[in-house]
């Protein structure tokens, strides 16, 4: 009996060496080589060198190694001592919000939608998800994104979120597109409203904006929101600063928490709360770092990478108008502390910025600046990395088609002249961005 097992094993292992010999067959044509490249996947895995890639019109057709044969009649991007990693995904930004020097609710439309798009597709992000100050435009916006022949990045969006009347969101961030409910009959009305529109989360802005505003949301209200959300199989994204906010949302069963824990240092109870019930964090660090940061004048704001990224006039605006606000550099600092005792613990933690709320959350600097804030908190490039891909296509529920750097996934890439593992500044250093596989114009 052993000699026919081994040999039986025997016959299948020399025919595994003799089919894996045999090179790949590659059929079609509108073939595209990324070739000799280093390859950070998004997965957390080491780096691989000097690999191809092989992309077929919106996806990665295959991943070779330099000694396995090329298909013939393909186009070739020479890219030796480049570094190819996924596009970067952020789980909270707003769309539209900001245009020049002006801000608020009536700057958005579609034009300006599309124009901040494409600032992000230049910056290497390849999927936005807007978070509750959108008009019905966006579902047309989204559509088109969707297309595999769109040059945009993945749009997906909240719609229109739930606030409180008199208070979160402020009356400039949305006032005929923001959800208020009064009570808990409404609050269900209006989701059953806003779910008919199949938005790819519900919003919910639950504090009272550090004291500023006059009340919370009543946690019966939001509550109900999440039940009905849920019965329509749409996640719900919470809007948070406080513990013990945070707590009550995790037991009335909210999905994610759209912001850091910033009033004191989280605790057992929670970090058991969100592990019962899967709930994921964006901790949104440059947000907070964007509340004192140009005041003090840091060197990048010398770099072209964040100068292109300012709109006409912001500049200027941020040198006459800008002041340190003593309460962000404080959060920032509790922010950062409480997204690693998060991550270390297990959560899952994805990358968000909150970019376009206003003039001084720079949309695609921001992206950028996050990863460099999440490695200063302690987590490791390759983890942020993470984070800011496979953990945000794992949130945002697109897995399926956009989880890192693999055959069959959407070819979302971004090419850089460094290695963002030694470095993660070096995702600023672009060479060139591909989304659904075509080469993006970034000029």
């Amino acid at each position: 009996m052993r000699l026919k097992v081994t040999v039986l094993f025997l016959a299948i292992f020399f025919a595994a060496c003799s089919h894996k010999s045999e090179p790949r067959q590659f059929f079609g044509e509108n073939l595209t080589i990324l070739k000799g490249a280093r390859l950070i996947d998004g997965m957390g895995t080491p780096a691989r060198y000097n690999v191809n890639i092989i992309l077929k019109e919106d996806r990665i057709k295959a991943i070779l190694d330099a000694k396995e044969p090329l298909p013939t009649r393909t186009k070739v991007f020479e890219l030796e001592g480049k570094t190819i990693m996924p596009t970067l995904m952020s789980s909270h930004v707003h769309l539209g919000m900001t245009n020049g020097v002006q801000s608020g609710s009536r700057q958005i439309n579609e034009v300006n939608d599309l124009r901040q798009l494409y600032k992000f597709s230049k910056y290497g992000v390849g999927t936005v998800l807007s978070m509750g100050t959108d008009l019905d435009v966006i579902y047309n916006i989204r559509a088109n994104s969707q297309k595999t022949d769109s040059t945009l990045p993945l749009v997906l969006t909240a719609g229109r979120g739930f606030g409180v009347p008199a208070g979160a969101p402020p009356a400039a961030m949305g006032i005929d597109q923001v959800y208020r409910p009064k009570n808990v009959s409404e609050a269900r009305k209006q989701v059953k409203e806003l779910a008919l529109k199949k938005p790819n989360v519900i919003k919910i802005w639950v504090d009272d904006f550090d004291h500023s505003m006059k009340k919370k949301m009543d946690p019966q209200i939001y509550q109900a929101i999440i039940q009905e959300a849920h019965a329509a199989k749409i996640p719900v994204v919470a809007h948070v600063y406080y513990l013990e906010d945070a707590k009550l949302l995790a037991q009335a069963g909210v999905d994610v928490f759209g912001h850091s824990i910033r009033d004191q240092p989280v605790d057992m109870e929670l970090m058991s709360l969100m592990k019962l019930h899967n709930i994921a964090y964006i901790p949104t660090l440059a947000l907070d770092e964007a509340g004192y940061v140009f005041a003090e004048k840091p060197v990048w704001m010398k770099d072209e990478f964040f100068r292109a990224a300012l709109d006409p006039g912001v500049e200027d605006w941020i040198a006459k108008n800008y002041k340190s606000k003593a309460t962000s550099r404080e959060d920032l600092k509790m922010a950062m502390k409480n997204v690693m005792t998060l991550f270390k613990s297990g959560i899952v933690v994805g990358l968000g910025t909150d970019s376009g709320a206003n003039l001084q959350r720079i949309q695609g600097f921001s992206e950028h600046r996050e990863l460099q804030l999440l490695v200063e908190a302690g987590m490791t490039p390759v983890e942020a990395i993470r984070v800011a891909t496979v953990n945000n296509a794992n949130i945002l529920g697109i897995a399926k088609d956009y989880a890192g750097i693999a055959e069959g996934m959407k070819a979302n890439l971004l090419i850089l002249d460094a290695d963002p593992s030694e470095d993660i500044a070096n995702t600023q250093k672009i060479h060139s961005v591909f989304i659904n596989g075509k080469l993006i114009e970034r000029r």
